[in-house]
């Protein structure tokens, strides 16, 4: 029989399933929407009974108050005692005067630990006022049953007990039902992920359920089955191209150094670019500010380099730029002393462990190099000669500098050297 509920379980589509268990769900929101109404039933009712009650003190009251003005007491008893017999869910009447003492009092009076919470359902008082002279003249309290409250709460509770236990009970079979179904998916997975084609350690046999997941799980099977013989292939062919990767990465290391190097480095004049002149000065202005070591910035610039392009043309200057870049090169003698191409026809010198002193006789030197030089000539024309401004900027590093700061000075002793003449050093 089990056997039998079993196979029909499996043999309903995973669809099939997924209704059910959304009209389970929907029936478990009916029965929290069922306990939210009741509640607001409760609640209705309560403040209903209040209202009621609430009414009746407060019509009861200036009559009372009227008779006890008069002197009627008795006619407060006659009352009292019709208001009694009128309202049957009233338990007991108790009637103060003004020394607060017992006037009249009807039933049997219960001591409630609670009333004050209860007040205006079960219980409520009110002070008997004389309308004309505002003088207390008593205090009345009513005290009600809570028979059809309490009727009304035991009822409300045992219907929502019910449909929560019924709720319970259908989710708590349908949890197992499908908790069996992914305990069969959940041995799948296992299987599909502990899988090596090169162990071929697939244990699973096809399944007989009807099902999508004896569907899935046969596809796995046929699946795996493609990818066994599928490897056997990739391994044959992976041999082959691991010696083509191999030659291929080394061609590409090789590739890579060429535009590490083509990165860095200036076309036209083989120096180190802008770039890299950036990378290279914060390295070492940060290694100056730990040693405490001074460190120079030379900016040189090509005098009248516009009007050498003008006169022989863009070739003959790209001509002058790497004549003067070799000149430059080659005046640096120390491994720390750093050049590059700052942008047109403007280089920049970055000088480790250098004062202005050192700075200054480095450009001097590179003036006579180039006064020095022998002529310019250029597809047989002799070009006219070619001089270099200077701006040099030195300092020691601290944590209150700034590198920008040495790099603008340069330039700005540079821009002085261009006003004043030319072919000339200016020290910031």
């Amino acid at each position: 029989m089990i056997f039998n509920i079993k196979k029909l379980i499996r043999s309903i589509s995973i669809e099939i399933k997924t209704i059910i268990g959304i009209i389970l769900f929907t029936i478990l929101l009916v029965g929290l929407e069922r306990y939210q109404l009741s509640q607001n039933i409760i609640e209705q009712f309560i403040e209903s009974k209040r209202s009621k009650n609430r009414l009746l003190i407060d019509t009861i009251t200036p009559i009372i108050g009227l008779n006890i003005s008069l002197g009627l007491d008795n006619s407060n008893k006659e009352y009292l005692n019709y208001i009694a017999r009128q309202n049957l869910d009233l338990e007991y009447i108790e009637l103060l005067d003004s020394d607060n003492k017992l006037s009249y009092s009807y039933g049997e009076k219960y001591e409630d630990k609670h009333h004050s919470e209860k007040f205006g359902i079960n219980f409520c008082n009110k002070s008997i006022v004389d309308s004309i002279t505002g003088e207390t003249l008593g205090n009345v309290t009513l005290h009600f049953s809570d028979k059809d409250y309490q009727i009304l709460l035991s009822k409300n509770r045992e219907t929502t007990l019910k449909i929560f236990f019924i709720t319970f009970i259908l989710l708590s079979i349908f949890v197992i039902l499908i908790k069996k179904e992914f305990k069969h998916l959940k041995k799948l997975s296992e299987n599909v992920l502990a899988y090596n084609p090169k162990l071929n350690n697939f244990t699973l046999t096809p399944s007989q359920r009807l099902d999508e997941v004896g569907v899935i799980h046969n596809a796995i099977i046929s699946m795996v089955g493609k990818i066994a013989t599928h490897t056997k292939i990739l391994d044959e062919i992976n041999l082959s191209l691991e010696d083509k990767i191999k030659k291929r990465t080394k061609e590409l290391e090789e590739a890579n150094k060429k535009l590490q190097a083509l990165s860095v480095t200036d076309e036209l004049t083989q120096l180190s670019n802008r770039r890299y002149f950036e990378e290279y000065f914060q390295k070492s202005w940060e290694l100056a500010k730990r040693n405490n070591i001074e460190i120079s910035i030379i900016m040189c610039d090509i005098d009248y380099f516009k009007r050498i392009n003008d006169t022989y043309g863009h070739l003959a200057g790209d001509f002058i730029l790497e004549n003067i870049a070799q000149i430059l090169k080659k005046s640096l003698k120390r491994n720390t002393d750093f050049i590059a191409r700052y942008g047109g026809e403007e280089f920049v010198i970055v000088m480790y462990d250098t004062n202005i002193d050192l700075a200054k006789e480095l450009c001097i030197k590179i003036q006579n190099s180039i006064k020095n030089a022998d002529s310019f000539i250029f597809q047989g024309i002799v070009l006219e000669a070619v001089t270099m401004s200077f701006g040099i900027s030195s300092t020691i590093p601290n944590i209150n500098k700034n590198s920008k700061e040495l790099i603008e000075n340069a330039d700005l002793a540079l821009y002085k050297a261009k006003k004043n003449g030319r072919d000339c050093i200016i020290v910031f």
